[in-house]
């Protein structure tokens, strides 16, 4: 029996191209994602929640890493689950105050790489942004062309200080990118905060599982 590990260069695990270059068709330091929203009678799914995405449905991507990890690991597999979709998020891969640099950026890159095999498949792709503290501001913003819609969360912020770093950000991102379109996946307690008139709030996957809740409850 041939046990060369060349016999499994095709496969995961064990691929060559476990850092999915043969995927890079472009020059610059980070891919170029894009996207104007024109229609917001959408739905929103979850990324995960596959027999449930149609042609109307926004695909959030505001879940865990580890489900995250799956769409770096073979992007070019899920082109087949999200391609009806409306719209479809890029990767949140998460960007934490006090991680090294070098994390961050790598998950920068995975976030627009991702988003750009799939924008190339036709995909409409919705960039999203995060960011950690002034130390990220960078290259945060890398790959996101000037105007485009973006989508954002503050899910994580769970005190003032995360807060302050989060604002500090989102001043930083609509500076940068001027965004048309600001998706903002919003912590409850702070929703009042923000004002922009051209922000759509979008629901967390808890804040879908509450309203479930009380649909079926009032349906009793």
């Amino acid at each position: 029996m041939d046990q060369r590990s060349s016999n499994n260069w095709k496969t995961k695990s064990g691929a060559w191209d476990s850092l999915n270059t043969s995927l890079v068709d472009f020059y610059e330091d980070y891919p170029v994602l894009s996207s104007i929203m024109n229609a917001f009678d959408y739905q929103l799914v979850m990324c995960n929640d596959y027999k449930n995405i149609n042609s109307n449905s926004l695909v959030s991507m505001f879940v865990d890493d580890y489900i995250l990890e799956r769409y770096w690991n073979n992007p070019l597999k899920y082109i087949e689950y999200f391609k009806t979709a409306k719209y479809v998020m890029s990767p949140d891969y998460s960007l934490l105050i006090g991680m090294p640099k070098p994390m961050m950026e790598w998950n920068i890159y995975r976030n627009r790489l991702v988003g750009y095999v799939w924008q190339t498949a036709g995909i409409n792709i919705i960039p999203t942004i995060s960011w950690s503290d002034e130390s990220s501001f960078d290259f945060c913003f890398e790959g996101v062309s000037v105007g485009s819609a973006v989508s954002i969360s503050n899910i994580g912020c769970r005190n003032e200080s995360q807060k302050y770093y989060f604002d500090i950000g989102f001043e930083k991102m609509k500076d940068v990118i001027n965004p048309s379109t600001i998706l903002f996946q919003c912590n409850r307690k702070y929703k009042e905060v923000y004002k922009d008139e051209n922000i759509v709030f979008i629901d967390s996957f808890w804040d879908k599982k509450r309203k479930q809740l009380k649909s079926m409850e009032n349906g009793r």
